[in-house]
């Protein structure tokens, strides 16, 4: 017996308790304090890009193969995607308890699968577990007083990131609105038309140069021609000068024929290059496909986990290398492609060299061959003269014709010539960004090794300036000379302010968000990060940094108040003894009891890796009443034996003996009600286990506690006692007493009222509301902003300033940041939109404003304004967790038909009261410009689609990254800019044209209208998909005053009417669907709960009527409790309900104590009544004892005092309710059931 080895034996017991308040001061200091408890999201998402890809593409391409193969994992729930313009994203859910390291290693052998049959274009699909640390826990703004935007970007990312990444417990520190530089280099069209000229001029100059030859030799001919018409005395001189120019000839056409070899060699010298660098350029397209990040920069262990996934796809000979050697190699890859181009240029300028020796040597052969004749004609003297001048003639004419023909053939190779030698179709921007990275270019080549010493050997040096860029050398022609970047290009340092708005209070300013490890206590990184911020303004005066979203600081405001509540109740328990016993001896015994059980619990917390949250914080609260039940039961009925004369030691044990049984069932009725916890699934269980553990621990230490410390305190504290007087509540004795023996003789004056009542609580079960989770008024709140389809990105940060400004007129706002565009969406992981503003909210500590009173405001002040205001005041309570408003699953496969079941939904939806703003997903369609090749025309025509794709893409593309420019550690992207998309508009995109060559080598212009149908259509930006199929998903909204519950009613009938489509459903998810399915859970843990209770009790009674009497107290609970919630204006959310499964397990405790002392005064020979009444009035006062100590302490709760309260309020409504109505009525109604179905004997029973 607990009792008796404790009185014996004080000091092993003091000792206990110490080493328990040690213990428990420890491990209090030592928790891990967060918002919530520690849950894993059984979520996977999986992300790919496919660059230039419609949505129906990206369905069809990716998203579809990638289902097939995820959709057999183990354990999966749930498919859902999402196919978007360019992107892919898959979401699996997986059922409760799956081991989701196993899941993800599964999934990357299916993707690995799937990803080696995707299309070119298509990148490697990414793995993302979802946790809740993935959300940031601080958002902060930045501003510097006499700091513009440019330098506080700065000095960000120099100083104010480092410093918070240091903070240990930080994961991640990411900046919205930082000014990132860039240097842009334009091709001046101008400049380059200039230089164009200079070469063509100086080609022109040659060829003309080489055609005054062929001339020449024209005038030679008609010359020969005069002379064989005279008869020449000086034949011999003639002869002589036909063999000089015969000579010359010959002389000039080896001359070129030697240096046609030459070019010949270099040729092919360039040639051989250019093939070994088109096996590093293939190796680099590789490198950009596996590691579209780079190597050098990728963590190690990423590095090893990619090479894990991709290895099988390198050539065996790299698998070898280290990720350093594999870096280098994929750098030089990287200068394939540029060294290409270059070579390309000088076989461009060798081309042009040996087309002008193709059009000068025919005719330089033939004057040789011609001229050779004619002298060996001159010098035959056995040919007569008029022979000699007949053939003279004729070989004239030919060597005529054969000039002649060589003219024609040198103009045509010199449009030619002068075309290859036309820089707008050598410079192109792709060349361009070759040439540029190549010499931005610095890798170490190796080692010499010189006896035992290593010299390293670097090739290279990397751009260190703008001018470095601006000098250097793109070409090298003959007659300019170098052709430097700047002297056909405008190069100058930009920057995107004009693309970010960041404003903070109205000022340009910076968003910084951070992110917590995984194992770190959200609260202690936030209570670092804030002091570091105080550390960082002292430090540079001037400096501002105010967190506008914290969640360390609404996690203290809960905490606090809990802890505030739990003080408070703990007080008014103590209160409560003093009232009844009239004694302080008593109540210092349950003073100490109380920090006791709550230091045995939360070390038990602390062992079982519970964090101190909301919820366990709110199962301490509410077992706080209750911690006080059991040892006032003991030491009340040690004080009643000590004032009935027994001696201190005897009344000690023999009082915790006589009601040991009571309050063993009576605490394990009440830790039992959680135990049904473990056949729930979700949210319930993730959210509420942590509650159940922490009353659990609670109450049982409270028994310990009861059983031994109590006996051994009452025993040293109770040593003198007198019987004292109690007028006031003697005389309620009496008074019950007769109220007792009448109700006893008149049944039915008690139970047709409660009966009544009863029916009437169900009846508002009907017509009360329902929600996930109460509101709470939290100082944060966020609001989005969304201009009509007509405004451009000026409009809308217009827009965004005037909407600040008039949200800072409101009284109770202290600060108000905004985002504009994909940054947006980086807050909470979401997808931020180019046409909407999110705002981010932080109210005063100090207002009289709520936050329902805010939102009010803030439409208010913006109804006139031309844009679209939403406000979210739930931005840090539970309620986010249940989904906000109705949202309506349209499934199907026709696109088309699902968006006209979704309008006709939403027409249905917008005639019921209650609903707000109803959206089908069909008002965002973006406008798109749909160009539909007839691939039989264009084949025809020599062009497949891929190629039409290829040039509009190109022409349509304005700039493309050519490499990095690094200055003071300051890292530039260098773009290459077009000033425009080559004339490009919507209206003449038909009449672009392509440009094909003919077979017989004519070239011929198409008209991009003759092989394609042009249209302009709307397009979805998305297309959803659930299990596999194509959904449509219609959300409405709940109008202010209205219950999300009740209006869920009447959408559920109106939709009951409506039939889709054959192949087609329609399905209700949302919030209602949330809650449905949480209350599903919690009635299951109540009726579970009931049945361990009456089994509890039949091992304590030994019999099966009693613990169906002390069951008749549970619809009194729930009465009392529906009534006071009804009366409260409070919803049934899943807290009450929780209430009530607390409820359950409370109310029983005071009706087993009064039927076990029942049964033991009949066993001590009482007739039935007298024994009810004497057990009425022996216990009414621990029952009421117990009972309000346990009401008050809830009581600080109910009323919502201090911040957050609000989370807790519909439970502690339900349980003073319940157990106020219980305990009165327990009083009169336990004895009449009592005395209803036992048998007036005095045998035993029990």
């Amino acid at each position: 017996m607990l009792a008796q080895f404790s009185v014996k034996k004080p000091y092993t017991v003091f000792v206990t308790a110490i080493l328990i308040i040690v213990l428990g001061v420890i491990s209090f200091t030592n928790m891990i304090t967060d918002l919530l408890p520690a849950m894993e999201l059984p979520y996977v998402v999986v992300v790919t890009t496919y660059p230039g890809a419609s949505p129906e593409k990206v369905e069809q391409m990716v998203t579809r193969p990638l289902e097939a193969v995820l959709g057999t994992s183990s354990g999966l729930k749930n498919i859902s995607s999402i196919s978007s313009e360019n992107s892919s994203m898959i979401v699996l859910e997986y059922v409760q308890d799956t081991n989701m390291d196993s899941v993800m290693i599964e999934l990357s052998s299916s993707i690995d699968t799937v990803s080696a049959q995707f299309e070119e274009g298509v990148g490697t699909p990414i793995l993302l577990k979802i946790s809740p640390d993935m959300i940031p826990i601080v958002v902060a703004s930045i501003d510097y007083e006499g700091m513009d935007i440019d330098e506080l970007s700065s000095f960000t990312t120099d100083t104010i990131v480092p410093a918070f990444e240091r903070i240990e417990g930080v994961a991640s520190v990411s900046a919205s609105g930082l000014i990132e530089k860039q240097l842009e280099i334009v091709l001046d069209k101008e400049r380059i038309e200039d230089l164009n000229s200079q070469v063509k001029a100086e080609v022109e100059k040659k060829l003309d140069e080489n055609r005054q030859k062929l001339e020449d030799a024209q005038k030679e001919i008609a010359k020969g021609r005069d002379a064989l018409k005279r008869e020449s005395p000086s034949k011999q001189k003639e002869i002589a000068k036909a063999s000089a120019e015969l000579d010359d000839a010959i002389s000039n056409l080896n001359a070129m024929l030697a240096e046609e070899k030459l070019l010949e060699a270099q040729k092919q010298a360039f040639e051989k290059e250019k093939e070994g660098l088109e096996q590093l350029a293939e190796l680099n397209q590789l490198f950009e496909q596996l590691f579209p990040m780079g190597i050098a920069d990728l963590p190690p262990d990423m590095y090893q986990a990619i090479m894990q996934q991709v290895g099988d796809k390198l050539p065996a000979e790299l698998s070898g290398l280290s990720q350093q050697e594999m870096a280098e190699l994929a750098e030089k890859a990287a200068e394939a492609p540029a060294r290409i181009a270059a070579i390309e240029v000088e076989l461009q300028n060798i081309n042009v060299r040996q087309m002008t020796h193709a059009a000068m040597k025919p005719q330089l052969e033939s004057a040789v061959k011609e001229a050779k004749a004619g002298l060996e004609k001159l010098e035959s003297g056995k040919i007569t003269m008029a022979i000699e001048m007949a053939k003279a003639e004729v070989m004239l004419e030919n060597s005529e014709k054969e000039l002649e023909k060589g003219l024609e053939e040198f103009e045509k190779a010199k449009e030619e010539a002068l075309e290859s030698a036309d820089l707008n179709n050598i410079l192109t921007q792709d060349l361009l960004k070759n040439i540029i990275a190549a010499q931005n270019f610095s890798m170490p080549a190796g080692y010499i090794i010189q006896g035992n010493n290593q010299h390293l050997v670097k090739v290279g040096d990397s751009f260190g300036s703008r001018e470095e860029i601006e000098n250097m050398v793109i070409f090298n022609i003959d007659p300019v000379g170098d052709i430097r970047l700047s002297d056909i290009a405008d190069i100058e340092m930009t920057d995107n302010a004009s693309e970010m708005y960041t404003r903070v209070n109205g000022n340009a300013g910076i968003i910084l968000m951070f992110q917590k490890q995984s194992t770190a206590s959200t609260a202690e990184v936030s209570e670092d990060i804030g002091k570091q911020i105080q550390k960082l303004e002292d430090q540079y005066k001037g400096l501002r940094i105010r967190p506008m979203m914290d969640q360390g600081d609404y996690i203290y405001m809960i905490t606090d108040s809990v802890i505030e509540n739990l003080l408070y109740g703990g007080i008014l328990a103590i209160i409560v003894l003093i009232v009844f016993l009239w004694d302080v001896r008593p109540m210092v015994v349950i003073a100490l009891s109380i920090p006791l059980s709550l230091m045995f619990a939360v070390t038990l917390m602390y062992f079982t890796d519970i964090t101190l949250n909301v919820i366990s914080l709110s199962g301490l609260a509410l077992a706080v009443g209750m911690l006080v039940d059991n040892s006032i039961v003991v030491i009340e009925n040690i004080y009643r034996l000590r004032q009935e004369g027994l001696s201190v030691i005897e009344a000690a044990v023999e009082g915790a003996k006589e009601v040991s049984g009571a309050i063993i069932a009576s605490t394990l009725t009440t830790v039992c009600v959680f135990l049904p916890i473990v056949f729930t699934q979700g949210l319930t269980r993730q959210l509420f286990a942590d509650m159940g553990l922490t009353i659990g621990y609670s109450l049982m230490a409270s028994l310990l506690v009861a059983l031994t410390l109590v006996p051994v305190l009452g025993s040293k504290i109770l040593v003198k006692t007198k019987e004292k007087k109690h007028r006031v509540f003697d005389s309620i004795l009496r008074v019950y007493e007769k109220m007792l023996r009448f109700v006893l003789r008149r049944k039915a004056v008690i139970l047709i009222p409660v009966l009544l009542l009863f029916v009437l609580s169900i009846y508002g079960t009907t017509i009360m509301g329902t929600a996930f989770m109460p509101e709470v008024d939290s100082p944060q709140i966020s609001a989005t902003l969304k201009l009509p389809d007509d405004g451009d990105r000026d409009d809308l940060y217009a827009m965004s300033d005037e909407v600040m400004k008039r949200i800072l007129e409101i009284d109770a706002v202290e600060t108000v940041g905004a985002l504009s565009g994909q940054q947006s969406g980086m807050m909470m992981m979401g997808r931020g939109s180019d046409d909407e503003t999110t705002f981010y909210i932080l109210l005063k500590e100090q207002r009289d404003l709520t936050n329902r009173d805010v939102e009010r405001l803030i439409y208010e002040k913006t109804k006139d304004l031309d844009c679209e205001i939403n406000v979210n005041i739930n931005t840090m309570d539970l309620s986010v967790l249940g989904g906000s408003g109705i949202q309506i699953y349209v499934k199907g496969q026709n696109l088309d038909t699902l968006a006209d079941i979704s309008n006709e939904i939403a027409g249905i939806l917008r005639e019921i009261e209650g609903i707000g703003k109803v959206e089908t997903g069909l008002e965002d369609a973006d406008k798109e410009t749909r160009i539909m090749v007839d691939k039989d025309k264009a084949m025809r025509e020599g062009l497949t689609v891929a190629q039409i794709y290829a040039e509009i893409s190109g022409a349509l593309q304005t700039e493309t990254k050519a490499t990095t420019l690094t200055v003071d550690n300051d890292n530039y992207p260098v773009l290459l800019v077009k000033e425009d998309q080559e004339g490009i508009t919507k209206e003449n995109i038909a009449d672009y044209t392509f440009t094909v060559t003919e077979k017989d080598g004519t070239e011929k212009e198409i008209a991009l209208k003759d092989i394609a149908e042009i249209k302009e259509v709307d397009s979805l930006r998305s297309i959803r998909r659930e299990n596999q199929s194509r959904y449509m998903m219609v959300t409405a909204e709940i109008a202010g005053g209205y219950n999300i519950g009740l209006v869920s009613r009447d959408v559920e009938a109106k939709l009951a009417d409506y039939e889709p489509p054959e192949g087609y459903e329609i399905s209700i998810e949302g919030e209602n669907e949330m809650i449905r399915e949480t209350m599903r859970d919690l009635l299951l843990m109540i009726a579970l709960a009931v049945a361990f209770i009456y089994l509890i009790m039949v091992a304590q009674f030994e019999n099966l009527m009693s613990p169906f009497i002390v069951l008749f107290t549970l619809p009194l609970a729930f009465t009392g409790g529906l009534l006071l919630l009804w009366a409260a204006g409070l919803e049934l959310s899943v807290v009450s309900l929780l209430g009530f499964l607390v409820l359950a397990g409370v109310v029983v405790n005071n009706g087993i104590v009064f039927v076990d002392y029942v049964n033991q005064l009949r066993e001590r020979g009482l007739e039935k009544r007298e024994a009810l009444v004497k057990a009425g009035v022996t216990r009414i006062r621990p029952i009421l004892m117990t009972a309000l100590t346990t009401i008050l302490a809830m009581t600080t709760l109910a009323l919502g005092f201090g911040s957050g309260a609000e989370m807790a309020q519909p439970m502690a409504v339900v349980s003073i309710g319940g157990l106020t109505y219980a305990t009165i009525l327990t009083l009169f109604v336990v004895p009449v059931m009592y005395d209803i179905f036992v048998r007036n004997k005095k045998e035993k029973v029990a």
